[in-house]
């Protein structure tokens, strides 16, 4: 079984540092920049695809965040064996209005790694980046990514709005203390973890491992 790994809109495989799946072959997808500033989430997609093994073994999709939305998105071009959701959404309905309104108030435009990371001890503690480690953490991942992404990721978050079914089987994890996608959104979660924030894949890696390998086994 070849899990592949999506991380949150500006992370990188760092997020997924804590867990244990030593038996799965594990493989992390690095975000791209996007072609320019209007290339849709379908070309996007498209093109992150091509890191995605798909072969004799059986491929599962692990998104965070906007990775989930990506993973999503992927499945409709290749196929996987399932998706799963991580502190994730799975459609428009669960999308919170701080999130909708980015796009039509052009608030992207101000969505710089600099400004990321010199506003964190404002908004940090809040969407649950609480320890020292873990806003250092943060830091250095949102560092490590263009602004021409990270404006472009945001505002594809935005107004993503899909419209089809998605193919494949969806487990949707999350926590019920995650106020970036607030749990009181999520519809139709398969397992909710008591006190987990949007950060839990790092901080309650423990419970996410029992988790994943129940799900990825089956």
């Amino acid at each position: 079984m070849k899990l592949h790994f999506l991380p949150g809109l500006g992370f990188d495989y760092r997020i997924f540092q804590n867990l244990n799946l030593l038996d799965f072959e594990c493989i992390y997808v690095d975000w791209i920049d996007p072609l320019d500033k209007n290339e849709s989430l379908v070309s996007y997609a498209k093109r992150l695809s091509e890191q995605v093994e798909t072969d004799i073994s059986p491929t599962m999709l692990i998104g965070h965040s906007l990775g989930g939305i990506l993973a999503l998105e992927i499945s409709k071009i290749l196929s996987v064996k399932k998706v799963i959701l991580i502190s994730s959404i799975r459609s428009r309905k669960e999308l919170p209005q701080h999130f909708k309104i980015v796009n039509p108030l052009r608030l992207d435009r101000f969505f710089t790694k600099e400004m990321g990371k010199k506003t964190l001890p404002l908004w940090g503690k809040y969407h649950d980046y609480v320890s020292k480690e873990e806003q250092i953490l943060f830091k250095s991942m949102i560092g490590q990514q263009s602004n021409l992404y990270l404006q472009w990721a945001l505002r594809q978050l935005s107004i993503w709005n899909p419209k089809d079914e998605f193919p494949t089987n969806i487990i949707q994890i999350h926590g019920d203390k995650d106020r970036t996608f607030p749990s009181k959104l999520i519809q139709q979660a398969n397992f909710i973890v008591k006190g987990g924030g949007h950060f839990m894949v790092y901080k309650e890696a423990a419970t996410l491992n029992s988790m994943l390998k129940k799900v990825s086994q089956k």
